[in-house]
């Protein structure tokens, strides 16, 4: 997403409750003009925060000059830690407020996902292929982020 259009999709949440961007502190560099071709939330680490792992790929210009190829990255959101309920991830602010800001669901077979809350949004930055993720939040439960 570029700042214009991140700055255009912003600008009407700046008169919602409180909007706060989480940014991960991890970057990368994938192929410029190809796609994202899978993600998953999971828990990462001792202190049990969220992160994403995503994979990119060269599609759609894949030819016999250029094969498939694939970047794997995991994107860490340190700020943003598990509760102690096991079960929602919060972003907790200087002054203490907790932000809910993902949940972790079981499915039929036991496998755990997780998925953002809709006071969350997923912002993923690319130009010419480096790699900036910010999470987008909402404090005020009542205020859904429409997914940029």
């Amino acid at each position: 997403m570029s700042a214009l259009a991140a700055g255009a999709f912003l600008l009407p949440l700046a008169a919602s409750a409180h909007l706060v961007v989480v940014t991960s502190p991890n970057h990368g560099q994938t192929f410029a003009y190809g796609s994202e071709q899978h993600q998953a939330w999971v828990v990462h680490g001792p202190d049990r925060h969220l992160a994403l792992r995503t994979e990119f790929t060269n599609d759609p210009y894949v030819d016999r000059d250029n094969p498939r190829q694939f970047d794997d990255f995991t994107f860490e959101f340190p700020q943003i830690r598990l509760g102690s309920d096991g079960r929602t991830f919060y972003y907790r602010e200087d002054g203490g407020q907790a932000i809910p800001v993902a949940q972790r669901y079981q499915d039929f077979l036991g496998i755990d996902e997780i998925r953002l809350l809709d006071t969350a949004a997923l912002v993923v930055g690319k130009p010419h292929g480096y790699l900036s993720l910010h999470l987008l939040l909402e404090d005020d439960p009542a205020v859904a982020i429409a997914s940029p």
